[in-house]
């Protein structure tokens, strides 16, 4: 998908190994430069995981994996919050990151949420969990994120942060509320190919 307003940025959906295993790269990379201490979980997750990768002038600047339940599989919240049950047809957002100059820019953010929230509806995922900080569940939520608290403040990857979930329902109403305010938003919504905003 074709990121509106941006020079040659996009976001892709990774099949090939290769691909994923340089995605990878660039997020371990990204996560060390945070100081976020995955150490080997990201590649662990790859045989259940979906991978996009945003893109822009030829160069991977960032993406995310998510971690579809597979049977007979740990879930990766379970690693940190053993208490916490996962929900039923749920999905989970392991890394979300993107390069510097990218970070707090609509330009591939919501594209990347789009293009994930487009994926978990056709896979029948009615729930995404993952990770915040403090200061990050605020800056998500003032982002319009529709986040809820289900497991306590813990140590995860080095740093504190809370158990989230979101429900897709939830997530769908949010980025149509955005496009039904917003030209950009609503070309997003349009190129991901989710129809009008109306």
């Amino acid at each position: 998908m074709r990121v509106p307003g941006t020079q040659d940025a996009r976001v892709t959906r990774l099949t090939q190994p290769d691909e994923v295993g340089e995605l990878i790269g660039v997020l371990e990379g990204l996560a060390r430069d945070l100081g976020w201490r995955p150490g080997g979980q990201l590649r662990a997750d790859c045989g259940a995981a979906l991978h996009l990768a945003a893109r822009a002038n030829g160069r991977t600047v960032g993406g995310l994996q998510v971690v579809f339940g597979a049977a007979g599989q740990t879930p990766p919240h379970q690693r940190v919050w053993p208490d916490v049950a996962a929900p039923k047809a749920a999905a989970h957002v392991t890394i979300l990151a993107l390069h510097p100059e990218w970070r707090g820019r609509a330009g591939l953010m919501w594209p990347l949420c789009v293009a994930l929230w487009r994926v978990c509806k056709e896979s029948g995922v009615q729930t995404l969990l993952l990770e915040a900080t403090p200061p990050t569940l605020r800056v998500y939520r003032r982002l319009g994120f529709p986040l809820e608290v289900i497991g306590e403040l813990r140590m995860h990857w080095g740093e504190e942060c809370y158990l989230c979930r979101m429900g897709m329902a939830e997530v769908e109403a949010v980025l149509r509320g955005k496009a039904e305010r917003s030209p950009a938003y609503r070309k997003i919504i349009e190129d991901a190919g989710l129809g009008s905003a109306d």
